[in-house]
């Protein structure tokens, strides 16, 4: 059994810390436990973290409803305890004596992150994770799916850490053969091979970048599209899931961050359905169709076709509706912070564009294009 700290400041608030945690072990069927932590000084915090035994901790940022043994208010939140929890656990690394590694998720409502957060992503780094509160209280499947596989796999990524140059290490971490890991761009591993580093800014690199966005690895939902298939329509997708079960993603994490090897689809597709032509080069409907024959599978539905969004060659998902794009009617946009030119490009859907011709994302080129497009519909 698995074990987390949550680090809340009001048991008391609305709603109680404990709900959060019988709503999370109820989940996960009796795999998980947790515990409760009000904060009062810094000390005695940072002390029964280290006796908790815990795997992993929940960290609160907002710590306004706590106070201290005098009744002031703490001077400090939950980015400063993670802060200095990263401190120790460095010390721990270099010299021992300090605070032994553990993932800390972040733990908060989204109005206290944005109050306490906003656009200063400087405090991402300290977080192996980030989850909202609310989003448990609705469903905590997926957070209990992360939570596991975070808090089981987080000691083979510290012993990954002292050997990250190592090839064969890394391929382990990933779970892919030589064979793939040669077609990998390398620029997608250089995060990885930094020796030494702590086992944090590692899994922030392996969940916020090589499995948080799409590029070498894809989730269920831009597979399905790339497929061209409707898979909330199709009674047969699980079927197609079997099929491509080769191409799943293996590696550390993989139990709470279902993902696919985009080379390995584009070769399972070449082998199974059509090696002549990339699923890329054909509408929707003509994927499904041949999936549907090479297979022998009667009950797949295509994605529809929608004014919003035209074409039928869908590849990428609209960043601001989740509509589905064709790239030639698509509206590409400009690298944020952070993206990596080895990461898929994003895209607004025609409507999107129109709506948002002054996107900051969008080039000069893209902005005429789309208002010219927009003037031609009327």
């Amino acid at each position: 059994m698995l074990k987390y700290l949550l680090i809340d400041d009001d048991v008391d608030s609305n709603p109680p810390a404990e709900m959060y945690t019988r709503e999370l072990e109820a989940a996960s069927g009796g795999t998980l436990t947790f515990e409760a932590v009000k904060p009062k000084d810094f000390a005695s915090l940072l002390e029964a973290i280290a006796n908790s035994g815990a795997n992993g901790l929940l960290m609160d940022i907002a710590f306004i409803n706590a106070a201290g043994a005098d009744g002031a208010p703490l001077a400090f939140n939950g980015i400063a305890v993670a802060q200095q929890i990263r401190t120790l656990q460095t010390i721990m690394r270099t010299r021992g004596g300090g605070l032994e590694e553990l993932p800390i998720i972040r733990f908060s409502k989204k109005d206290i992150v944005s109050d306490y957060v906003s656009k200063d992503t400087t405090s991402d780094d300290l977080f192996d994770e980030k989850m909202d509160k609310d989003q448990v209280l609705v469903d905590a499947t997926d957070a209990v799916r992360r939570l596991k596989c975070i808090a089981g796999d987080y000691p083979g990524l510290i012993a990954f850490a002292d050997d990250a140059s190592d090839e064969d290490a890394l391929t382990t971490l990933l779970g892919c053969g030589p064979e793939l890991f040669v077609r990998l761009d390398s620029r997608a591993l250089l995060g990885l091979r930094r020796r030494g580093v702590p086992p944090h800014i590692l899994s922030r690199q392996l969940i916020g970048v090589l499995l948080g966005r799409a590029g070498p690895l894809i989730n269920e939902a831009l597979l399905a599209l790339r497929l061209g298939i409707d898979r909330n329509l199709s009674p047969d997708w699980p079927l197609v899931l079997s099929s491509v079960k080769s191409a799943a993603y293996a590696g550390a994490f993989a139990e709470g961050y279902p993902r696919w090897w985009m080379p390995l689809i584009l070769d399972w597709w070449s082998e199974r359905v059509d090696q002549d032509r990339t699923p890329a080069r054909l509408s929707v409907e003509e994927r499904v169709a041949l999936i549907s024959e090479k297979l022998s599978l009667g009950h797949l539905k295509a994605l529809p076709t929608m004014t919003e969004s035209p074409g039928n060659r869908f590849w990428h998902f609209c960043i601001k509706s989740d509509r589905p794009v064709d790239p030639a009617f698509g509206y590409p946009l400009l690298p944020e912070w952070g993206q990596e030119v080895w990461q898929d490009t994003d895209y607004l859907c025609e409507e999107e564009a129109f709506q948002n011709i002054r996107h900051p994302r969008l080039s000069p080129s893209e902005r005429q294009r789309a208002t010219a497009a927009r003037h031609r519909k009327g």
